[in-house]
């Protein structure tokens, strides 16, 4: 039987010695061409095998080594008897060339190769997989908030009812048009932000004047002394807000220098940490509204999901 010379495209496919003599079990050589990035890897491949010749090339157009490979198979063909050529590589653009060198008598042809992937890689890609599929079951944080506004709402609602006794309950009419200013309280105040409740019963007032103006005028009066009064003490309420408010951001923008790497680089992350800067009993919605402030002033930058630090 004649000789079985073996070429590989190095740059192509990239065999062990133990795929190749699985794919050529007959193989007398191996001639095994690659490129300069490729040095150390086909070494590895030669080891002490006597039989493995390397074949470096050093040029820099499209198909330098397919025109060594070429090459070298015209010199063998010459120089051995009756050889046959098998050609490595998954490059079809060797099989016109092939085929030309059948029709002279030459028997070569070329055979393809690619590595199975392993059953390890399979399993770290599945579990990546189900972690990804995961990672979206993080996202009911807002769940602390809900239990503050509900555990809230009774307190609104109380405050809510207060009004209802200044309309005398003379006629069956006013008690109706009393009934129907409750329940629009009860709507206004179930769909008011946790921030809100005080403007929401300036917003109730407001509707339920048109409906009561005739009734509502004698008790308007008598209770115009009470209305000063609680201006007066909402008006130092409101200022100190403020100024805690402006407490509270300026703590924000100190405690993140100081983390230094362990700052928050996720929102949801950011946002626990704001929670507790903002102090006991704060919700969801503050600690998104000091994010906002933080934006505002440049020193972080909500990007979807993460937080950059400018």
């Amino acid at each position: 039987m004649s000789e079985l010379h073996v070429l590989v495209d190095f740059e192509n496919v990239q065999p062990t010695m133990f795929d190749l003599i699985k794919l050529a079990p007959e193989l007398k050589d191996v001639w095994l061409f690659h490129g300069p990035t490729l040095n150390k890897r086909a070494a590895k491949v030669k080891g002490d095998d006597a039989r493995v010749t390397l074949v470096p090339h050093s040029g820099k157009g499209k198909n330098a080594l397919d025109f060594h490979l070429t090459f070298y198979l015209g010199y063998l063909a010459a120089r051995r008897a009756e050889p046959r050529m098998l050609v490595v590589s998954n490059d079809q653009g060797y099989d016109s060339m092939l085929d030309h060198a059948k029709s002279l008598g030459i028997e070569a042809s070329r055979v393809g190769f690619k590595v199975k992937e392993k059953p390890a890689a399979k399993k770290v890609a599945a579990a990546k997989k189900v972690v990804s599929a995961e990672k979206p079951a993080a996202a009911p944080v807002p769940a602390p908030a809900k239990k503050a506004a509900a555990k809230k709402t009774p307190v609104k609602k109380v405050a809510a009812k207060t009004p209802a006794p200044v309309a005398p309950a003379t006629k069956k009419t006013v008690a109706k048009k009393a009934a129907t200013k409750n329940a629009t309280v009860k709507k206004v105040v179930a769909e008011a932000a946790p921030a809100k409740a005080v403007p929401t019963k300036k917003a109730v007032a407001k509707k339920s004047a048109p409906k009561h103006a005739a009734v509502q005028k004698p008790a308007a009066v008598s209770s115009a002394p009470a209305a000063k009064a609680a201006a007066k003490a909402a008006a130092p309420k409101a200022s100190a807000k403020a100024a805690s408010t402006d407490n509270v951001l300026a703590r924000a923008k100190a405690s993140l220098p100081k983390m230094g790497n362990n700052r928050p680089t996720k929102l949801s992350r950011l946002l626990r940490h704001l929670t507790s800067t903002v102090g006991q009993g704060a919700t969801l919605a503050q600690a998104d509204a000091l994010s906002r402030q933080l934006e505002e002033v440049k020193v972080i930058q909500v990007v979807g999901d993460l937080v950059l630090y400018p």
